[in-house]
C-alpha cells in the first residue's frame, strides 16, 4: 500500500469515528428496506473513488452493511434514485 493511500486509510478512519462515532454504533442507513442487513457496517462511498469520489469527504460517506452495499452495486440506477450513489458529474 502507498504511503499516500496509508494517510488517506488514517484520515478516514479518523473521520469517520468524529462523524459516525464509535464503530460500535453504526447502523445500517437501509436498515428494514429492500432486504435484511448483514454483516459488517462500513462507510459507502456515494460517489465511488473512480469516480473522482472521496474516501476522506464525510458528505461522501453513509453507512451501509455489506449485504445493503452489495445491494447498491447491483441496483445502481434505485440506488441513484434512492441517494445512495452518485454520478460523476453531480454536484458534490
Amino acid at each position: 500500500m502507498s504511503k499516500k493511500r496509508q494517510r488517506q486509510n488514517a484520515e478516514r478512519k479518523a473521520a469517520m469515528l468524529e462523524v459516525f462515532g464509535p464503530r460500535e454504533g453504526w447502523k445500517c442507513e437501509m436498515r428494514g428496506k429492500y432486504l435484511a442487513c448483514f454483516g459488517d457496517i462500513n462507510g459507502h462511498e456515494l460517489l465511488k473513488r473512480s469516480r473522482g469520489g472521496s474516501i476522506t469527504d464525510m458528505s461522501n460517506v453513509v453507512l451501509l452493511c455489506s449485504a445493503h452495499n452489495s445491494w447498491v452495486e447491483d441496483y445502481p440506477q434505485l440506488a441513484h434514485e434512492l441517494g445512495l450513489a452518485k454520478h460523476s458529474w453531480e454536484d458534490q
